[in-house]
């Protein structure tokens, strides 16, 4: 019998989650999740969404992971957006990659592009390539078995989860439960993410078991051959329906005088089952049916025929039919042209393992051969080549390297890792064994940081000491990742001293660099570091791009200590975009933006903002990461709550997809101190938590920032008790790890303030003068006008009022707006307590102002409720007018003044639509208008300065 699809049975429930799932689609998409054992029917329960979301109009297209093709990197987006693409007209075709969608282009042709996207350039690619795809219809994703996906495609799908809530985008995946995942880690990820819907499909009952057998066998079915048969399956509908093909193909009814032989057949597996039926065709069928089983689902009929020896594609063609009548294959229609692939993979397992492992290499090894004739993509050989003895191809190198680099071009770091670790297997020697050590540890780092640093270790041990001077930088970052510092520091200091004295300055420079930078942050306790610091000023500086990239980690390392020179060379070497865009925003860059950020120089926003823009574009996750963080603190130090909680989510998100521990530890942390501000005081906790920073838990490593932003939090909570143990927590890391620069890292403000809460006004000011001593000595506005505020806080009254003033005057035309509104805020409340009240409401309407701007909620309902205690009223609007949006507000109100969609914002900022949406509501609301025609009037509008409200009492 032809194999066509059964009826569902005992599934109402699930089909009308299904149905009622795919009703909501317009509201906002997300994941419709089906699990259970082999064989229970979720393929069927996919089968059923494809038909429901067809017959409501959507778009629908549908991979399937194997398990022989886990390696294939994009293999499954592949197959999802290579449909959508085939079916639709040119216009349509033109229209899914417009914009970023172009990025991704290379994940999905066969033949790489001219230029090499990171792997974060093709996943927000792939992000646009799926927002294209649904604008004209809600578009359905659907994936089977997406335990056995390949890892790019994986990580797609983990990064357009969280995106798509208010996008008609619906994912229904299917994963087998007790089957080890291709990365167990990514499919906990995706699946854990809360889904729309979950199906859990169970085994069938007696009754449904009858029904069933009678439609596979269509014939009567016998009440006792149903009874046994159901005994022997479990229930499990796969086995039922292999069950009743194998007695057809046999000839036998489903009389009850057959119940006898169900004992025979029915409790084999279904290798069994499909041998039998494979035996009753002819050698040519079967023959075919173990090529395709080799070269994989949706293999073209005439390459499978050709590695079956059949040369007439008459012949195949019979033989296809034969096979999808007994139900072991389906004919598809691909470009045109018939494709076959197995009903389901485990008929694909059974034919498989029918052949014995002499077969199995000669076969995939003849089907290397003939792709590669053929002049097909080199991953298709290499997947091949994976599976044959080293050795046993003289060109195999070749084309695994090729893959790897084909694979790294389309952002598939672990597709590429496989080839190049396979590439190890052969006879390589010398130059070029080192070459692809190197090329395979630098690439498993982006992903497998044990397995990168054990192969960069052996690369550096026989290299040569210029050749070490190009491992150790990755070397060294590899270590750090694995909490192994010091090793890190020790394989780069010995890379410097086995320099010759003519092996170039700049050379030496750029590894100075790279120590001074991985060490300024990750590193505790290396007095040695530090001391080299005043040979290192001493150097002659030149412009070569080691002079730049070691004023840049010379500043870094200054600015933990407190130190102000050297901003000045790092400042002009930001400016410098050539070499911004080409240096590596982990390591030297990255001391640079951190630097400018804590001295509060509005230089790092636009040189971070162009990194950004650079990073989607051709960076990858590890560059992007670094990129959220220094641009999260930058915008959090500024004021803009939404724009760091935005950056801090991104982080946290791209943490995951590479499972940087440290990135997700920084980005939880500018997320905490952002919610924090804008009073969401238990999410606040909660992302802390997340990453192990709790009151009564703290992970080793660089946490002296998440102490301080927990320090803070519990002081707000009113925990002082707490919130002094944590700041010394805090303290004992920061001196650890020799920071001492309150700009960085303050522990001393929350300590400062749990004293002075808990009445121990003396300890308080000691700490507090002794902050307010560095933060002079720092000098930056946002330090020193902190300082100032908190050394008033816990002084004696009569002392308050002045050094709040001081604050203010300094903090005025600074960057850093919020740390100005505290302390307007902090005035205010100091003059009306000393019975100054007229004079106390300038800085309070100032305050509430520069706070509901900010979005920092608590403040500004802090400063309303002073207002009302001074006899002001507030007035219905806040700061109004350019100068009250947010430098993120300002970014959107600009280009969509241009004429730029939201789709189009949302592309050049990196963000998606619904940011946008609110972004843009804010900016109405801020520039009193309704609607974009009226935004480049209004954005032209002088701003309003903050403090120019009179004298009025309406506030």
């Amino acid at each position: 019998m032809a194999h066509r699809e059964l009826d569902l049975l005992e599934r109402e429930a699930e089909s009308a989650l299904i149905a009622s799932t795919i009703a909501g689609i317009e509201r906002g998409g997300g994941l419709l999740l089906v699990k259970g054992a082999a064989g229970t029917g979720k393929s069927r329960l996919l089968a059923e969404i494809r038909a429901e979301a067809t017959r409501a109009g959507l778009e629908v297209t549908a991979a399937r992971g194997t398990e022989f093709e886990q390696d294939f990197a994009f293999g499954v987006v592949r197959q999802l957006f290579e449909e959508l693409a085939f079916k639709a007209d040119r216009t349509a075709r033109e229209s899914l990659w417009a914009g970023a969608a172009r990025q991704a282009r290379d994940a999905i042709d066969a033949i790489s592009g001219s230029g090499e996207p990171g792997d974060f350039a093709v996943l927000h690619g792939l992000y646009w390539l799926t927002i294209n795809a649904c604008q004209e219809r809600p578009l359905v994703l659907v994936i089977d078995d997406l335990q056995w996906c390949d890892r790019p495609s994986l990580r797609y799908l983990a990064y357009l989860l969280p995106r798509i809530e208010t996008q008609p985008v619906l994912v229904a995946v299917a994963v087998r439960t007790g089957e080890r995942a291709t990365d167990e880690r990514l499919v906990q990820h995706i699946i854990s993410a809360p889904a729309l819907a979950e199906l859990n499909p169970k085994e069938l009952s007696a009754q449904a078991t009858a029904r069933l057998l009678h439609q596979v066998m269509r014939g009567e079915v016998g009440e006792e051959f149903a009874a046994t048969s159901h005994r022997a399956t479990g229930g499990n509908p796969l086995l039922l329906r292999e069950l009743g093909l194998t007695f057809t193909a046999q000839g036998v009814s489903a009389g009850d005088g057959n119940a006898g032989r169900v004992a025979d057949l029915g409790g084999l597996a279904v290798a069994h089952l499909v041998a039998s039926r494979l035996t009753a065709l002819p050698e040519a069928c079967a023959s075919l049916a173990r090529a395709v089983a080799v070269l994989g689902d949706r293999t073209p009929l005439m390459r499978a025929a050709r590695l079956a020896g059949q040369d007439s594609i008459s012949q195949a063609l019979e033989c296809a039919i034969l096979l999808e009548q007994r139900g072991i294959v389906r004919i598809d229609e691909i470009y045109g042209s018939p494709a076959l692939s197995f009903v389901h993979p485990l008929v694909r397992n059974a034919v498989y393992e029918s052949l014995d492992r002499t077969d199995r290499t000669t076969s995939h090894h003849r089907a290397a051969l003939l792709l590669r004739e053929s002049g097909a993509p080199s991953e298709q050989v290499a997947y091949h080549l994976m599976k044959i003895p080293a050795t046993m191809d003289p060109s195999a190198v070749t084309d695994l390297r090729a893959a790897a680099s084909a694979a790294a071009a389309r952002g598939a770091p672990e597709s590429a890792y496989v080839y190049l670790r396979r590439s190890l297997d052969e006879s390589l020697e010398g130059d070029e064994r080192r070459a692809v050590l190197l090329e395979a540890g630098k690439t498993a780092l982006l992903f497998d940081v044990v397995t990168g640093a054990r192969l960069l270790q052996e690369a550096w041990d026989g290299a040569d000491p210029v050749e070490r001077a190009g491992i150790a930088p990755h070397l060294g970052m590899a270590y750090i990742y694995l909490a192994m510092p010091d090793v890190g520091v020790d394989v780069q200091k010995s890379t410097i001293s086995g320099l010759a004295a003519d092996d170039g300055d700049d050379l030496k420079k750029r590894l100075q660099a790279c120590l001074l930078s991985s060490s300024t942050w990750y590193v505790p306790g290396r007095d040695d570091i530090v001391e080299c610091l005043p040979e290192l000023h001493g150097l002659p500086r030149g412009d070569g791009f080691g002079d730049r990239l070691l004023s840049c980690a010379v500043a870094g390392r200054n600015t933990a200590l407190g130190d102000p020179s050297g901003l000045l060379p790092a400042r002009e070497t930001l400016e410098d975009e050539t070499f911004v865009d080409r240096a590596d925003p982990n390591g030297p860059l990255a001391c640079g933006w951190w630097s400018m950020a804590a001295a509060d120089d509005g230089a790092s926003i636009a040189s971070l903002d162009n990194a950004v823009k650079r990073a989607h574009v051709g960076g990858s996750l590890f560059t992007l990461t670094s990129v959220y963080i220094h641009r999260g603190y930058t915008l959090l130090w500024h004021g803009d709550l939404a724009g760091a909680e935005q950056d801090g989510r991104e982080t946290i998100r791209v943490g995951q997809l590479n499972g940087s521990g440290v990135a997700r530890l920084l980005g939880s942390t500018v997320l905490a101190e952002a919610l924090v501000e804008q009073g969401h005081l238990d999410e606040a906790e909660q992302s802390l938590a997340r990453v192990g920073i709790t009151t009564e838990t703290c992970p080793p490593g660089p946490v002296y920032l998440s102490l301080a932003a927990l320090s803070i939090l519990q002081n707000i909570r009113g925990k002082y008790e707490s919130a002094l143990d944590i700041a010394r927590q805090a303290e004992e890391a920061c001196r650890l790890y020799q920071i001492r620069n309150p700009a960085v890292a303050d522990w001393r403000t929350p300590a400062a303030l749990a004293l002075h809460h808990l009445e121990r006004e003396s300890e308080a000011r000691v700490i507090a003068d002794e902050n307010l001593e560095l933060a002079r000595r720092w000098g930056a506005p946002r330090t020193l006008g902190r300082a100032l505020r908190v050394s008033g806080l816990v002084s004696p009254e009569k002392e308050r009022i002045e050094l709040f003033r001081e604050a203010i005057g300094i903090l005025e035309n600074s960057p850093a707006q919020l740390e100005y509104a505290k302390a307007l805020g902090d005035l205010g409340t100091a003059l009306r307590r000393a019975g100054r009240r007229t004079e106390a409401r300038l800085p309070l309407r100032k305050a509430l102002d520069l706070a509901t701007r900010c979005g920092a909620v608590p403040l500004a309902d802090r400063a309303g409720a002073e207002l009302t205690l001074v006899g002001a009223r507030r007035r219905r609007t806040a700061l109004t007018g350019p100068g009250a949006l947010t430098p993120s507000e300002r970014r959107v109100a600009d280009l969509a003044a241009g004429g730029r969609t939201n789709r189009q914002i949302a592309q050049a900022l990196f963000v998606t639509p619904k940011t946008v949406e609110v972004h843009l509501s804010n900016c109405y609301r801020k520039l009193c208008v309704d609607s974009r025609a009226e935004l480049p009037a209004a954005l032209g509008a002088p701003p309003e300065n903050p403090g120019n409200h009179g004298h009025s009492d309406s506030v």
